[in-house]
């Protein structure tokens, strides 16, 4: 029959229990230690970027986004009031200069024209009409002044000779007053007659000038109208693209309609958007910088539109070198302008192991180690981050993520 414990026994095995369990997790403990001390952290040189530290000029960006499009898009309108009779090109058709895009139907246009040619014919019909009336109103006058002077000449001598009567008693004193009165009275219808024929000259310069405008006015009309005649087979301004075109044909369109837009495909500007948090950072005339792939191409902010469209601002850019190659019409480009400068400063490529603060952790190459290093971080932009201090000329940083190793003091870089 088994006997009960003694309450001595009991409790010399339960502190035997707890000593043995102490001395294997000392071990355990002191194993794990032991082991942490021969393991040091390391990270493999292909898992890393590395950036090295210069002094340069470092320009602070905000990132925006882009959409090429062209310098220049003309918009073509119809010349006249007309029916759309044929479209040669549509959208996205390259075409040349001049060259052929639809044609209009001219009938109304070209009755309009000729009947003005008509209405011209007439006023130079009715012109010389008028100048040979003129004239010969002109010549009758002038014809009844001569036979004035002529009429005063005789009244002249007849008055002579009464006076010359009266001196030898074979007149009368009130016939030599008769000869003297009728005198008086041909040479004051003489001087209205001479009157008579300059306003007749007068009134025949104004009817002749009248008529003159009317024929000038005339003639721009029948100009504008040949002009609109010969647009009305609408052509290309300049070699390009067609981006639209009204294409159907048989369709009645009022004078100043759009009918075509052409695009130049020879040069280029940035349609670009920006949230609008950064408005205060938009200027005209302000340096952008527009990344296609690899190339920069550096422009000016032109204009800036008023309104705000959910949340974003919209600008153009004028680019340095609207030509270049790499240029293509609705190509997405990253676009990052320029808000502040500085010249001579430390500065290290950009990489996930800045995290926008101000002070930060960064691992400085020394051999084969990189060890954690309090720099002070400046204005940076989507290439570089200017350094403050803490990182001199020609010292080497890790620039990628290192968050795994926030708490290390050195990490070992494998080969």
């Amino acid at each position: 029959m088994d006997r009960e414990l003694s309450q001595t026994f009991k409790r010399k095995r339960i502190v035997t229990t707890i000593l043995i369990t102490s001395i294997c997790l000392a071990v355990i403990v002191a194993a794990f230690i032991t082991f942490r001390g021969t393991i040091r952290p390391a990270v493999n040189h292909g898992e890393i970027e590395i950036g090295t530290a210069d002094k340069g000029t470092i320009e602070a960006t905000i990132s925006a986004s882009g959409t090429v499009i062209p310098q220049y898009e003309f918009t073509i309108t119809s010349p006249i009031h007309a029916k759309i009779e044929k479209v040669l090109h549509a959208p996205g058709e390259l075409i040349n200069a001049r060259e052929s895009i639809l044609s209009l139907n001219k009938e109304t246009t070209l009755s309009n024209y000729t009947k003005m040619l008509d209405e011209q014919a007439a006023n130079h019909n009715k012109i010389d009409q008028l100048k040979l009336s003129l004239e010969r109103s002109l010549g009758e006058l002038e014809t009844q002044y001569t036979i004035k002077e002529m009429n005063i000449q005789s009244l002249e001598t007849a008055l002579d000779h009464e006076r010359s009567l009266l001196s030898i008693g074979s007149s009368t004193a009130e016939r030599v007053k008769q000869a003297g009165l009728n005198l008086q009275i041909s040479k004051l219808e003489l001087k209205q007659l001479k009157n008579q024929i300059g306003n007749q000259k007068k009134a025949m310069q104004n009817d002749m000038k009248s008529l003159g405008f009317q024929i000038s006015i005339q003639n721009k009309n029948i100009a504008e109208s040949n002009k609109k005649l010969n647009l009305a087979e609408v052509r290309s301004p300049a070699k390009g693209m067609i981006t639209w075109v009204i294409d159907k044909i048989g369709i009645e369109v009022g004078e100043g309609a759009e009918l075509v837009r052409v695009a130049d495909m020879s040069s280029f500007k940035i349609d670009a958007k920006i949230s609008d948090e950064y408005a205060a950072n938009l200027k005209p005339g302000g340096t952008v910088i527009v990344r296609i792939d690899k190339t920069d191409l550096r422009g000016q902010i032109t204009n800036i539109m008023p309104e705000v469209d959910n949340g974003m601002i919209k600008f153009f850019v004028g680019l340095n070198k609207n030509n270049d190659p790499i240029l293509r019409s609705n190509l997405k480009v990253d676009v990052f302008v320029v808000i502040a400068v500085k010249d001579n400063v430390v500065r290290v490529k950009n990489g996930p192991a800045f995290n926008g603060s101000d002070q930060q952790k960064v691992f400085v190459i020394k051999g084969n180690e990189a060890v954690s290093r309090n720099i002070s971080v400046g204005i940076s932009n989507f290439d570089k981050v200017e350094i403050r201090s803490g990182l001199q000329p020609g010292e080497q940083i890790i620039v990628t993520e290192m968050n795994d190793f926030k708490n290390m003091d050195k990490v070992i870089i494998k080969n």
